[in-house]
């Protein structure tokens, strides 16, 4: 059997390839300006959602937000498909006051969102929402852009969820489609 003469040109394309590659990765390499970070510029943890008490339909999401960059970043909505509105409350004051133009978090900083502090309230639930499932949101920042978080959906009573029981934070790649996942 021949083989083709396309594919062992090919072949020896790839193995002199690759070895340039193992002698340039050999070979100091100088960084100019600053390394690059490793770890994303906005972090999002501990994220979960209340479960309604009935007849009410609206549930509150809570999570935290870091800030590691060296560059104040701002809060500027929630979307999910769990509800027909998302709406960011922070405590100004002493009062509870829905915040229209976000929130700012400073350079190296975080914004808590806590039971009795602020929050994330999902007002007129699309459907039924209970304990064991999750709630998909997709925050949005000024600088960081779209960061789209899945937080569990907990009884009420029931303590909030902690490690890998909280919710978790991916890169935003499109706004989430479904609010409400089992």
């Amino acid at each position: 059997m021949r083989t083709p003469t396309g594919a062992v040109l090919a072949g020896v394309a790839v193995i002199v390839l690759g070895g340039a590659g193992l002698v340039r990765a050999a070979v100091p390499q100088t960084v100019s300006g600053p390394a690059p970070s490793t770890s994303a510029p906005i972090v999002v943890s501990g994220a979960y959602v209340r479960a309604p008490v009935p007849p009410t339909d609206a549930a509150a999401a809570y999570f935290t937000v870091f800030n590691t960059t060296g560059t104040d970043d701002t809060l500027l909505s929630v979307v999910t498909g769990a509800g027909q509105v998302a709406v960011l409350h922070t405590v100004v004051n002493g009062a509870m006051v829905a915040t229209a133009n976000g929130v700012v978090i400073p350079a190296h900083s975080r914004l808590v969102l806590v039971s009795g502090g602020g929050h994330v309230m999902i007002e007129k639930l699309i459907g039924h929402l209970a304990a064991g499932q999750s709630v998909n949101m997709e925050l949005m920042f000024a600088n960081a852009g779209p960061i789209d978080v899945v937080a569990p959906v907990v009884a009420v009573g029931a303590p909030a969820p902690t490690g890998s029981a909280a919710g978790s934070a991916v890169p935003s790649t499109s706004t989430p489609s479904s609010g409400v996942t089992k």
